[in-house]
């Protein structure tokens, strides 16, 4: 008898002990753009350690940041959010911090573009090979008067997330170019980077599809962690 009260009122306690979770599910999504508000051009970042959305949804004593991630082509896409009102913040990425306050995100399937004042533009870029060096060509535009360029260079690796966080390291010391103290930006300049295939032959030793991308490193006061402006990465098969 003494088992049978024992076994009962440990399956009431489990019973009272597990609360059940009657809150609802996310009932939203929302995707977009980040697109350049001059241009209307897509601006891209690093997948890994690069710009992202910062948000606060209302309704909560002490919110705190959830992060909405952009992908390295400037796009944006989160499945599982919650309708309701949120205040959005930029900060430390490749383009102008701002705040959006009280944006409303409707159950159901939202689209909303963020437009943005990037750091740098990169203008004409052109990346193509001549047997084996891969060679970079482009110029530069500030965002603002104010913009200083601290660093610029080629990137290279085996997929699409090519960028500063996701690179070969390279000899031959001509597919970067630092500027010490950092430079004046005149859009007349033209740059040139190049990669020595073979010279990096233990890197670039498949024949497949390589991924290049040029990317610029602003000097900015006042705004945060700086992060890389790109232009469009260029598949090259070798």
């Amino acid at each position: 008898m003494k088992k049978i009260l024992l076994l009962v009122s440990c399956c009431l306690f489990a019973l009272t002990s597990c609360e059940i979770d009657n809150y609802d599910g996310p009932d939203a999504s929302i995707h977009g753009s980040i697109l350049d508000e001059q241009t209307g051009e897509l601006v891209g970042t690093d997948l890994n350690n690069g710009s992202a959305i910062k948000v606060r949804e209302h309704g909560f004593t002490n919110p705190t940041d959830q992060t909405w991630v952009i992908m390295n082509t400037g796009e944006y896409r989160n499945n599982l959010v919650f309708s309701a009102t949120y205040d959005v913040r930029f900060e430390n990425g490749n383009f102008y911090p701002f705040e959006i306050k009280d944006l409303v995100v409707k159950s159901g399937d939202n689209v909303y573009d963020f437009k943005v004042i990037p750091y740098i533009r990169i203008k004409n870029p052109s990346i193509t090979r001549n047997g084996d060096i891969v060679t970079a060509t482009f110029s530069l535009e500030a965002g603002k008067p104010e913009v200083k360029v601290k660093e610029i260079q080629l990137f290279a690796f085996s997929d699409m997330w090519v960028g500063n966080s996701v690179k070969y390291t390279l000899s031959g010391g001509t597919d970067k170019a630092v500027f010490n103290p950092t430079a004046e930006i005149n859009s007349a300049t033209v740059y040139s980077l190049t990669i020595d295939l073979k010279e990096n032959g233990s890197v670039f030793k498949y024949s497949k599809n390589y991924y290049f991308r040029i990317g610029a490193l602003a000097d900015v006061s006042g705004v945060g962690t700086v992060r890389h402006n790109y232009a469009p990465l260029v598949i090259i098969k070798l």
